[in-house]
């Protein structure tokens, strides 16, 4: 009799155990704001909570009462929806729902809705247990930029780098279409760069970006420099941003673009397609306003790069592919090049080859051998197809890597993603 209540004892503490597991899951899920339909969550896990209240007192303080969303929270139509479909399941069980949940969730419902959604923040895990908060933008495509938000092969990417990072540590980063800098902040976090350099090519992803630095590089981290900040201008670009996004959130979300040309006009590069080298003080670019604290940020005479003040090793330019001067990419030389998903638009393949390829033979007095990763996820294979002729045809060799192992991050897995390494021959 006694061994009997000893195995039922032993059995309920692993039920409990396994649904701790699975309220870390779920708080994951929270602060990376996956559909709430879509979210990983048995119904043995709501079952359990109902049978322990424990449980759903955690279920809270591991989301809507984490400090995490105290400090950068998820939008508040998601909470909302998030509590009201955790009552939902509850109930389902046929059992009494903790008070502690009702209160959190008609705290929700009195609080007076925001401006607007259309920036919001989305928080990352990383190994540690430390998080990663980033403010994107709610529309996949915005602004016409898709860098405003973070998309599946940047997660894809950091995963493999948590699970290979002797690629990028004591060496020099540089990050091609960084966009909101989700893959930068956590190998500037997690792994030891000499240095690492975001480059985008939108003034309002370059804006949002220094701030996300700012806040999981440097002093105003635990901090939201978007909520709290006393800087007028700071405010102002802001609202500016949310402005134009709310303008432009009813145009294309589908996160790519879907380019019929013709592959031949691609595969083999014009000879008017360089990179400008002797006459490269005669090209005009239009002159770019970063909008960087000067506080954190100094900035070089070109005005395109800035070195992060409170971190050394970080770096943030602005990279046009169809419009760089030689100059620059010698300042934006590394032994590493990163990018997630470039490769997307026919039309933009042959300046980006053309800039890989520059970084990839190192310079003309450069004894490095740079490796480039580039993860994308296959939704055309036409235009994968057309990138790696037109890298071939520049002479530069691919091999495709091994997918990471463990899925940390919660991102759509149903179409493939690819992580490529290039090299020059």
């Amino acid at each position: 009799m006694a061994s009997s209540i000893e195995e039922c004892n032993k059995s309920k503490s692993r039920l409990k155990l396994d649904s701790l597991e699975s309220l870390k899951e779920i708080s994951s899920q929270f602060f990376e704001m996956v559909p709430v339909r879509r979210m990983r969550w048995k119904d043995d896990d709501a079952a359990m909570m109902v049978a322990c209240p424990d449980l759903q007192v955690e279920l809270l303080n591991a989301t809507v009462r984490h400090p995490v969303c105290h400090d950068f929270p998820p939008a508040l139509s998601y909470r909302r929806y998030f509590m009201k479909l955790l009552i939902q399941k509850l109930e389902a069980q046929d059992a009494d729902v903790a008070d502690e949940v009702y209160e959190a969730y008609t705290d929700l419902l009195s609080r007076p809705e925001d401006e607007d959604e259309t920036l919001c923040f989305k928080s990352y895990a990383l190994p540690s247990g430390e998080y990663v908060s980033l403010q994107e933008s709610v529309h996949l495509v915005s602004q016409g930029t898709t860098g405003l938000s973070t998309w599946q092969a940047a997660q894809h990417l950091a995963e493999w780098i948590l699970e290979n990072p002797q690629v990028v540590n004591n060496r020099t980063v540089t990050e091609l279409g960084c966009g909101l800098g989700f893959t930068g902040i956590i190998v500037c976090k997690c792994c030891q760069v000499q240095s690492y350099t975001f480059t985008d090519c939108h003034s309002q992803v370059l804006y949002l970006l220094s701030n996300n630095i700012n806040q999981n590089l440097g002093t105003d981290k635990h901090t939201s420099e978007f909520k709290d900040s006393s800087n007028d201008r700071e405010k102002r670009m802001l609202r500016k941003i949310r402005r134009q996004l709310s303008q432009s959130s009813n145009g294309d979300n589908s996160g790519y673009s879907d380019n019929n040309a013709d592959l031949d006009s691609i595969t083999k590069l014009a000879d008017s397609d360089q990179i400008c080298t002797c006459e490269d003080e005669d090209l005009t670019i239009e002159p770019v306003d970063l909008n960087l604290n000067p506080e954190k940020w100094g900035t070089d005479s070109s005005s395109l790069l800035a070195s992060y003040r409170h971190d050394s090793r970080v770096r943030l330019c602005h990279l046009d592919w169809e419009w760089v001067k030689e100059k620059q990419l010698e300042e934006l030389q590394a032994d590493v090049i990163l990018a997630a998903d470039v490769v997307y638009d026919l039309s933009i393949i042959p300046a980006l080859v053309l800039v890989l390829k520059a970084l990839l033979y190192g310079g003309a007095n450069s004894n490095r051998k740079p490796r480039a990763f580039i993860a994308s996820t296959i939704r055309n294979e036409d235009s994968r197809d057309a990138f790696l002729i037109a890298m071939a045809s520049e002479g530069l060799n691919y091999s495709v890597l091994e997918n990471p192992k463990q899925q940390r991050y919660f991102y759509d897995r149903s179409v493939p993603i690819e992580i490529l390494e290039f090299y020059a021959t």
